[in-house]
C-alpha cells in the first residue's frame, strides 16, 4: 500500500504536484499508483472534489496521462483511508459521511490524542518543550489576513503535533494517530475551513504545553482533547448548516 505523507499529505502532495508538466501529465518521477494517488488527494484536500461527488476514471486518465488501473488501485487506496467509496456497477464517488460518523471519528481521534499528550507530558525532554512553545509562537504570528495563510496554519499546526507525538515516545500510536489527522483534515477542508479554527488554535496548544511542562499527564489529556472536541464542534455545525461543499 502507498505510505501516506508525512504532513498529513496535504502539503506533501501539493509539492509533487508541482512536478507536473505540459497539459497535467504526470512525471514518471514516482510510481504510477503513488503519483495518481497523491494527485487525487490533493484533489480532496483541497476541496476540488466535494463530499458526494462522483470521481470519473475516464476523466482522470485523460487529465493525466495514466491507465485505469493505476488509478482504480490508487481510488481503492482511498477508500480503505475513508475518502472515497467505490460501488460496483456504479462507480466511484467522494464518501459523504454523516453527522453521526463525523462525530464518532473525532471522539476517536481526541481520545488518541490526549493519550498521546498524556504520554509527551511523561517522557518528554526539556529541550523538546521549548520546540514545542516555539511552534505554538510561529502559528501566532500567522496574519489571519494574508495570503495563504490556511496553509501556513495547517503546515504549522501538523508540525506542533508532529513534535508533540515525537515526545509521547510511541511510534506505532503516532503513525496510526497521523492517519486519522489527514481524514479530520479532509473533513475541515470539505466543512467550516482551518481559518475558522487559526484564532483559538494558539490558545489550546498554549494549555497542553502548560500541561506537559508542568509534568501533569492528565491535564494534558484533558486539554488535547478539548482542543479536538472543538475542531470536531466547528466541523460538525458547519455540516448541520448546510455549509459543507462551497
Amino acid at each position: 500500500m502507498h505510505s501516506l505523507p508525512e504532513l498529513t499529505g496535504t502539503l506533501e502532495c501539493m509539492h509533487r504536484e508541482q512536478r507536473i508538466e505540459g497539459p497535467d501529465k504526470l512525471l514518471n518521477t514516482s510510481t504510477k499508483k503513488a503519483a495518481i494517488y497523491d494527485h487525487i488527494l490533493n484533489k480532496l484536500m483541497t476541496g476540488q472534489y466535494r463530499f458526494g461527488e462522483k470521481i470519473l476514471v475516464k476523466g482522470l486518465s485523460e487529465e493525466t496521462g495514466v491507465s485505469r488501473q493505476p488509478i482504480m488501485s490508487a481510488l481503492s487506496n482511498l477508500q480503505e483511508r475513508g475518502f472515497v467509496q467505490i460501488t460496483a456497477q456504479v462507480g466511484c464517488t467522494v464518501y459523504n459521511p454523516s453527522i453521526q460518523e463525523v462525530s464518532d471519528f473525532y471522539r476517536v481521534f481526541g481520545s488518541n490524542e490526549g493519550l498521546i499528550a498524556a504520554l509527551a507530558a511523561e517522557r518528554c525532554l526539556d529541550e523538546e518543550k521549548q520546540r514545542l512553545e516555539e511552534i505554538n509562537e510561529k502559528i501566532e504570528q500567522i496574519n489571519p489576513r494574508s495570503r495563504g495563510v490556511e496553509l501556513s496554519y495547517m503546515k504549522l499546526n501538523e508540525e506542533f503535533h508532529n513534535h508533540l507525538h515525537l515526545m509521547a515516545r510511541s511510534p506505532l500510536i503516532s503513525r496510526q494517530q497521523m492517519a486519522n489527522f489527514q481524514l479530520s483534515d479532509f473533513f475541515i477542508v470539505q466543512s467550516c475551513g482551518f481559518q475558522a479554527h487559526i484564532d483559538d488554535a494558539t490558545e489550546e496548544h498554549g494549555s497542553i504545553i502548560e500541561a506537559i511542562n508542568s509534568g501533569e499527564p492528565d491535564a494534558a489529556q484533558q486539554s488535547a482533547n478539548r482542543h479536538i472536541e472543538n475542531i470536531a464542534r466547528q466541523v460538525l455545525e458547519a455540516m448541520a448548516s448546510g455549509r459543507v461543499g462551497g
